[in-house]
């Protein structure tokens, strides 16, 4: 359902965004979390651009405990010290809010659509080692800063909607896939034996290979079990059901398989307020209803299904790049373009037991996200 676009995070053509999903709802406040429920860690929320310390800040009073963020290894000389800046900035707000980053590996120098030589896989493998070590468990970064309390990296997830063609071509060569995640799940490891390998966020797409058919072609590949920790899925759907179901769908073939203990984690998911017609397009009031109807069944199924993650598309819209056709994905933000929440906002907060605080600031002049 996602599609690639060309957002510039750097002032270069190489960055990536990923669809994130945010839960809310406007007039519909279900129960808080409390002890006995899913806790903040649960909730997740994705923004199109790296936010600035304030609006992390906001993120926390809604309770949002993880942020879903894009890692560049499209950045050309990586890791010289200079192109680490972003992440610091990131990394440290997110620190001092006690907000876990889970860092979308993503991208190539030169911005081809996947790694296809052995240079390649060359610089993959230092970009990925470099993250790790830097921040992760005992990672330089945080010997850098001892005023910060760690709150180091722990999962990493590999790649975004390969069974898209935007993002991988071809898109049913999930044995390709696999290839890549083996090398990365390594390169982590020889840095920190504990970390999570979670699989890139599958959609249930027909632009690409549909996420059932895709997750078998993984699970057939020989050793495949051994080089993920978590099975991610982007269900996007029209309507909450259907995003049950979807998950059903997984959970049931996994269970199959003998795979009843690896959880699942929704890296994406959520409805628009804008842009051209699609089923995932609603009204403000509608967004607030499908996310508070989605959150609350999810709750009431995560058991069973072993959710343990759900991650929201997006925190805010944003404009339209230049050479971008207009479409769904810009529009599915809690908060619209100059900052002001939508009342799905609201509605989240109400479901994490949260503080809805004020407006964004993270805006230029001209309401584009930066």
């Amino acid at each position: 359902m996602t599609r690639v676009i060309a957002v510039d995070l750097r002032g270069t053509a190489h960055a990536w965004s990923i669809a994130l999903v945010v839960v809310v709802v406007a007039c519909i406040m279900p129960a808080p979390a409390t002890a006995a429920g899913p806790g903040r860690a649960f909730f997740g929320m994705q923004t199109f651009t790296h936010p600035e310390a304030r609006d992390v800040a906001m993120m926390k009073r809604g309770g949002v405990g993880i942020l879903r963020a894009v890692f560049d290894g499209g950045y050309e000389a990586f890791p010289l010290t200079a192109r680490w800046k972003r992440y610091d900035a990131l990394l440290t707000a997110a620190a001092r809010e006690r907000i876990e980053v889970l860092p979308v590996l993503i991208g190539i120098p030169g911005g081809r659509p996947r790694p296809r030589t052995r240079a390649d896989r060359t610089v993959w493998g230092s970009f990925v080692r470099g993250v790790a070590a830097r921040y992760g468990r005992g990672g330089t970064f945080w010997k850098l800063h001892p005023e910060l309390e760690p709150m180091p990296i722990k999962a990493y997830q590999v790649w975004n909607e390969p069974n898209l063609p935007a993002y991988w071509r071809p898109a049913d060569d999930a044995a390709g896939y696999l290839r890549l995640v083996r090398l990365t799940r390594a390169r982590l490891r020889a840095v920190d034996p504990k970390a999570q390998t979670v699989l890139a966020g599958l959609p249930d797409s027909r632009h690409g290979t549909r996420m059932l058919e895709y997750l078998r072609k993984i699970y057939a590949q020989p050793g495949a079990r051994t080089v993920f920790d978590v099975v991610a899925l982007n269900p996007y759907s029209e309507h909450a059901s259907g995003v049950l179901d979807k998950l059903n769908q997984v959970r049931a073939y996994m269970d199959r398989r003998g795979d009843r203990r690896t959880p699942i984690w929704i890296t994406e998911v959520g409805w628009a307020t804008g842009g051209p017609s699609s089923p995932f397009r609603t009204s403000k009031a509608g967004q607030a209803a499908k996310i508070a109807g989605t959150i609350r069944t999810l709750l009431a199924a995560r058991g069973r299904l072993r959710l343990e993650r759900l991650i929201l598309y997006g925190l805010q819209d944003r404009a339209y790049v230049a050479t971008e056709k207009p479409w769904w994905g810009p529009r599915v933000g809690l908060f619209d373009m100059a900052g002001r929440p939508k009342p799905a906002w609201r509605t989240f907060v109400g479901i994490t037991g949260g503080r809805p605080g004020g407006r964004l600031r993270g805006v230029d002049g001209r309401g584009a996200p930066r």
